[in-house]
């Protein structure tokens, strides 16, 4: 069911697959991560989840489905923006977590130039699958959105 309450591009679903996402790579990576907003030389960088340390950055991204539209430009931007705060604080680790299998598969597509620069920038693709619960939620969210 769709709550009427909620505007057609509010993004609740996506920021609560969010926080499970990143908690599913904090366990992989056997490190608390949180949000962050990391200031580097004069520009501000916000990052999904960072450990402390800043050892390792997450990019999280949570849509179910075919990646089409402006969402390989979101994917490309992540990617770039993981691989340029990575490197101005020396992080040991770069990843985007994916919720779907769709976004999986888009970021390791063999013969890619995405697909080779991720490889090249070391930034690591995780899939994290949802529950079905939270799959549904985003699902809806995203037919809601759709305009």
């Amino acid at each position: 069911m769709t709550d009427l309450s909620l505007h057609a591009s509010d993004s609740t679903e996506q920021r609560t697959a969010e926080i499970t996402i990143i908690a599913a790579v904090s366990d992989i990576v056997g490190l608390p991560l949180a949000p962050a907003r990391i200031t580097i030389d004069d520009a501000r960088v916000e990052i999904d989840g960072a450990s402390a340390d800043r050892s390792v950055l997450v990019e999280a991204y949570a849509r179910i489905g075919v990646v089409r539209g402006g969402q390989p430009k979101k994917l490309a931007t992540d990617a770039f923006k993981l691989a340029w705060a990575g490197k101005k604080v020396s992080a040991q680790r770069l990843i985007i977590a994916v919720a779907g299998e769709e976004a999986d598969a888009y970021l390791r597509r063999p013969g890619a130039w995405l697909t080779a620069a991720l490889r090249d920038a070391n930034v690591e693709i995780i899939h994290v699958p949802l529950g079905a619960e939270l799959r549904d939620s985003l699902t809806q969210a995203q037919t809601r959105q759709y305009r």
